[in-house]
Parts: structure tokens; C-alpha cells; sequence
């Protein structure tokens, strides 16, 4: 009986100690976490190939793909960090002076080049300077920014910029990516693109340049990164000629990654494997706006009564497939410089033939309204893009529906900009794209860009203008936020155009990677500034990993 009852005892036991063991496996489990470890190969299959991926003369919206080579390539002063802000890059930092007008950046100690040369303050003031003289610069309104300003040498690791004024965004236009001065310097711009460099492209940024082919890219990690080195070895992206050729090497598992504006080609793909998909608001805004130089659209009541009556999430889901988010006014929803607080009225048709009739405007026995003998009809001018087009022929259709005539003409891109330059319409359909992390609206609605600038309405409100040159020169963040809070305000006010809205970026791939900012809903939201955006934290992805046990074992 005694011998039983130890046995007993003794199953009991070795049962609690199992029931242990097995708690403190899944509890050592649960504590332990995926650590980043370095290897592996990221492969993405890109429309297009490069046509120029040399900065400065690169065109960004006529060759994307080569400015998604120079953003792995290359390194600015600034860069844009996971927060969207601007933050020091191979400037260990910066300052300004008491006026606004003198930056002063220093150079982290030990930059290289890919090939191992030292970068110095010569590269930097080899780059402002050719930008400052260049006669065709990839964005030539950078350029002609630059040339505004003078910049110094003050020694190896410093650079002092000297504006002509002050102006708060300037460390966004920091992010031009700085060239070698050995490798360049004895060449004029004109040669670049022939040279030995256009094939090498020598540049500091997160991987280097192994090999340019006709049908690829192939990338290495840069060991002597200023941010530390990647943990993926190699990035690859694969040159294909058409979206349906991307998707059909997603499916097949020959890439690993596939991205595209809208996501049209991306909304039904099913690839094999482990599949994360991320759909990220682009720093771009299509808009209707009125012309305010014609009397018909001076009248606020009318402008607030069409964009009141004017449902935008009807255009998104039926027109672009709802591969788009709303836009209320000319700031990016989730950026540092919108008010969420701040949105347009939601549509509704009865109210705005309310606000028409109450300016007067009655239907007439075709069903359109008038006033007296002038007959609420204009033309809304877009080009000849097929989404745009279906937009303005919705838009038409709504406001029918409220006793408003338009008529929908549609013209090539060269002719659309032109006439917006010229005044030379009713109202247009356009877009604006490639905002950037700092949005000041000044050029695009300030009254001194009315004649012949980009303030294509006209609109001209000194509140407006007033509060668009304070944030310019207001230095704080937070002060600069509030102007653009109260323009936000305004601008609402006078509607001077409708914000329509703000196109997706749809970004699919199959390998397990990791340590994408963008995949994170708690640091979001997240806006893309530029497609070469989405590689801007491509230092900490990684698709190998270890688990390590958190906390104390005894």
C-alpha cells in the first residue's frame, strides 16, 4: 500500500512538474520577440526602367524609376524620418541664426563614398553650386531656389547657407542628394549622363550599385552607412515593361514585391506565399477650381452652394474605385500642418439647391437654373487623362442633378496648363503632385502668384496672404502649424477651388518582410511623399530574424 501511495505521489508529481515546464516554454515564448538578423534578398518588379538616375538632372514625375534608384543610392543634408519630418542625414545637424537666413550644417564624422572616399563639406558646395548653375535641372524650380542662395565652405565638415530671406521650409529643400566632387568635378553636367559615374553612380546612401542592366538593378548593402549597415543583403528591382508583366511575375513568385499608383492592376491579384498589402495616401491632390476673375464665380454663396452639393465619395467609390481618399482643403489629411478638426461639409444636394435659390438662382423649364437671364452654365476644362475625364463627367452629372449646367472639354496636358497659367477658363480639373513633408501652399494660393504663377483662381484675400507669409518665416513647427490651421480656415471659407481628392499607393509583396514603418498602424497615419518613398526606411527591413526571450531567466 505504502509503495502505491509513493508512486502515486511520485506521477503527481512529474505531472505538476510537466504542467511547469510546459506554462514556462509557452510564457518563454510569448516574452520573446522576431530580432532583425542581416541576409536576404528583396525583389521587386518596377514599370519602366531608368532614364536618367543621376541627381540633379533627374525628372522625378518623367522618371520615377530613376528616382527610385537615386533614393537607394543617394544621401541628402536632410532626409525625411519615420515621423514624416524633416531630420538630419549626412548633416549630423543643424542652425539658424537670430534672422532666419543663415543655416549652418556640420557633417557627421567619417562619411564615405561607396568607393570608400571621404565625403566633406567640398562635395556639398560642389552640389549647391552645380545645381545653382545648371541650364537643365530635373526639377527646375529647385534650381531655381538654389540660385537665390549663397553657399560657403567653412571647413571640412561645415557648409553655411545664406538665404535671401527667411524661410522656414528651407531644410526640406536640404534633401537635394549631394554628389561626388571627385568623381564629377572635372566634368560639365552635359557629360554626366555619358559618363562613367551614370554607370557606377557612385553615391553614401543605404546600398550600393552592383549592377545595371537593361532588365534590372542589382543593390548591395552599404557597410559604411552613415545610419548603420541593412540588414537585407541585396535589393533587386526587376525592369518590366507593363503592370500585367509585374503581376504576372508576383504570381508567379519570381519577385517579391509589386507597387503601383492607384492599384488598379493590384485589387483582385491573389499571389502565392505570405501576402502583406499596404494601401498609403500620396503626397498629390486632384482639385476643381473656379476662375475668380470671372464674375459669375466672385459670388462665395455660389462656389460653397457647388462644392456643398457635390458628393465626393460617390466620385471615389464609383469613378476611381474607391482607390482614392477625400481631401478637404490644399493640406494633406495626417500631416504635421492639417487640423483634422477642419473638414468640408458633407454633400447634400437639398441644402445646396437651398443655398442656389437663396441667391436667387431658379430653375428655368429646362431644369436649369437661372438668374434673371443669366443661366447658371460654364464649361469645366480637363485633360485628356481617362480617369479626369470620367471625374468631370460625373461632376457634371451630380450638379445636373441640382440645376447646374456643364459642359466637359477636354484637351491635351500641354494645352490644360497654359490656358490655367493664362486664366483662359471656367473651371478646371488638374492636379497637384509631388507636395513634399512641408506643404507651403504659398505659391499655389498666395495673390502675388495670380498672373501667371500657379494661383491659377486668382483667388486674392489678404487674410490668406498674410497668413501664408508668416508660416514661411515662422521657425517654430507649432507656430507654423497654427497659421496654417487658421489658412486652412479661410480657405474653407472662400472655396476658392474643391479639393477632390488624394490618390492611394498600393504596395504588395509575398517575402516575410519586416520592419516597414509604413506596415505599422500605431506609428501611422502615413503619407507617401514621392513613390521612391516607400524605400525610406528600407535600412531596417529585413525578412531574417531570431527570437530572443525577454526579461530575467533564473
Amino acid at each position: 500500500m505504502a509503495r502505491r501511495i509513493r508512486w502515486q505521489i511520485a506521477i503527481a508529481l512529474f505531472g505538476i512538474a510537466l504542467i511547469v515546464a510546459l506554462f514556462g516554454r509557452l510564457a518563454a515564448l510569448s516574452a520573446s520577440t522576431d530580432n532583425p538578423a542581416t541576409g536576404g534578398v528583396y525583389i521587386e518588379a518596377v514599370v519602366g526602367s531608368p532614364i536618367t538616375p543621376i541627381p540633379l538632372l533627374n525628372d522625378p514625375v518623367a522618371d520615377p524609376v530613376g528616382r527610385t534608384l537615386i533614393s537607394l543610392l543617394f544621401e541628402g543634408l536632410t532626409r525625411i524620418g519615420s515621423d514624416g519630418l524633416i531630420e538630419p542625414a549626412l548633416a549630423e545637424g543643424y542652425t539658424v541664426d537670430a534672422t532666419g537666413e543663415i543655416y549652418t550644417f556640420s557633417l557627421r564624422p567619417g562619411l564615405r563614398w561607396h568607393d570608400g572616399t571621404p565625403i566633406t563639406a567640398d562635395d556639398v558646395v560642389f552640389t549647391f553650386r552645380t545645381l545653382q548653375t545648371l541650364e537643365a535641372a530635373g526639377e527646375p524650380a529647385l534650381a531655381g531656389f538654389w540660385r537665390t542662395a549663397l553657399i560657403e565652405r567653412v571647413d571640412t565638415r561645415t557648409v553655411r547657407v545664406t538665404l535671401s530671406g527667411p524661410f522656414a521650409p528651407f531644410p526640406n529643400l536640404a534633401r537635394v542628394p549631394i554628389l561626388p566632387a571627385h568623381l564629377l568635378g572635372g566634368l560639365s553636367p552635359a557629360e554626366w549622363p555619358a559618363s562613367e559615374f551614370a554607370r557606377r553612380l557612385v553615391g553614401s546612401g543605404p546600398f550600393r550599385l552592383a549592377e545595371l542592366r537593361s532588365d534590372a538593378a542589382i543593390l548591395t548593402a552599404n557597410p559604411t552607412y552613415y545610419n548603420g549597415r541593412p540588414f537585407l543583403d541585396q535589393i533587386e528591382l526587376r525592369f518590366v515593361s507593363t503592370a500585367e508583366a509585374a503581376i504576372a511575375a508576383l504570381s508567379r513568385g519570381e519577385v517579391t514585391g509589386f507597387a503601383e499608383r492607384w492599384g488598379t492592376n493590384l485589387a483582385t491579384v491573389d499571389p502565392p506565399g505570405e501576402e502583406q498589402r499596404l494601401a498609403l495616401p500620396m503626397d498629390e491632390y486632384t482639385l476643381l477650381t473656379f476662375n475668380l476673375r470671372l464674375p459669375l464665380f466672385q459670388e462665395i454663396p455660389l462656389r460653397r452652394a457647388l462644392a456643398l452639393g457635390l458628393d465626393r465619395d460617390a466620385l471615389i467609390e464609383t469613378v476611381v474605385n474607391g482607390m482614392a481618399q477625400p481631401i478637404d482643403t490644399p493640406l494633406l489629411p495626417g500631416t504635421w500642418a492639417d487640423d483634422p478638426a477642419l473638414r468640408r461639409m458633407p454633400a447634400d444636394p437639398s441644402a445646396a439647391a437651398e443655398r442656389l435659390a437663396e441667391i436667387d438662382f431658379e430653375p428655368g423649364s429646362d431644369g436649369i437654373r437661372q438668374r434673371g437671364r443669366q443661366r447658371l452654365s460654364f464649361t469645366l476644362l480637363v485633360d485628356r487623362d481617362e480617369r479626369r475625364v470620367a471625374v468631370a463627367e460625373s461632376i457634371a452629372t451630380q450638379w445636373r442633378s441640382i440645376g447646374v449646367e456643364v459642359f466637359v472639354e477636354s484637351v491635351d496636358s500641354t494645352t490644360l496648363n497654359e490656358r490655367l497659367r493664362q486664366g483662359d477658363f471656367m473651371a478646371a480639373i488638374h492636379t497637384w503632385t509631388r507636395i513634399g513633408p512641408d506643404p507651403d501652399p504659398y505659391s499655389l494660393w498666395h495673390s502675388g502668384q495670380a498672373d501667371g504663377g500657379l494661383n491659377y483662381s486668382g483667388l486674392s484675400d489678404s487674410r490668406i496672404d498674410a497668413l501664408l507669409e508668416q508660416a514661411r518665416a515662422e521657425p517654430e513647427l507649432v507656430v507654423r502649424s497654427e497659421f496654417y490651421h487658421a489658412f486652412q480656415q479661410r480657405w474653407l471659407e472662400l472655396s476658392p477651388a474643391i479639393t477632390l481628392y488624394q490618390p492611394m499607393y498600393v504596395i504588395v509583396t509575398t517575402a516575410n518582410l519586416q520592419g516597414r514603418t509604413f506596415a505599422n498602424p500605431d506609428l501611422g497615419p502615413h503619407t507617401l511623399f514621392g513613390i521612391e518613398d516607400r524605400f525610406r526606411d528600407v535600412q531596417r527591413w529585413f525578412v531574417n530574424s531570431f527570437r530572443r526571450i525577454e526579461g530575467d531567466l533564473p
